[in-house]
């Protein structure tokens, strides 16, 4: 049986998905408090994939595809030299989310996911404002 908001999800998916390549050109813009456009540039990350436990057995994958948000383009040229220490901090913070929050057999919280993804990353590098959630997934095994 197809889930009645698959299409929906999948049309949004494809929407999010067609715009990385403007935002990997550095072309990505966020909001600032005051309203007005800031612009940015987002890094893509490759994607990460988890395994939902539960009870201490595996019972899914959280797949997460995601984009390293930065304020100005500048901070964000060099972070493919940080790359491997952005990435081990996702990891940590993916895993910490799949077994605390995540079950193949509901929707996953990306809002949650990424405040948990951020603040990771800003653990390695400060000067990431956001992580994107581009797509995320949760599957029963």
């Amino acid at each position: 049986m197809v889930h009645p908001w698959r299409p929906v999800m999948v049309a949004l998916t494809l929407l999010v998905t067609a715009s990385i390549p403007a935002w990997a050109a550095g072309g990505a813009a966020g909001v600032t408090a005051g309203g007005e456009a800031a612009a940015g540039l987002a890094v893509p990350v490759a994607p990460l994939r988890v395994p939902i436990l539960d009870g201490g057995r595996f019972a899914g994958t959280l797949r997460v595809q995601a984009a390293l948000d930065y304020a100005d383009p500048a901070q964000g040229a060099g972070a493919a030299g940080r790359v491997p220490v952005l990435r081990a901090a996702a990891l940590s913070a993916g895993l910490e989310f799949a077994r605390l929050h995540a079950s193949a057999r509901a929707p996953v919280d990306a809002a949650l996911l990424s405040r948990m993804l951020t603040d990771a990353a800003r653990t390695a590098d400060p000067k990431v404002r956001q992580v994107l959630i581009l797509d995320v997934s949760a599957q029963q095994s």
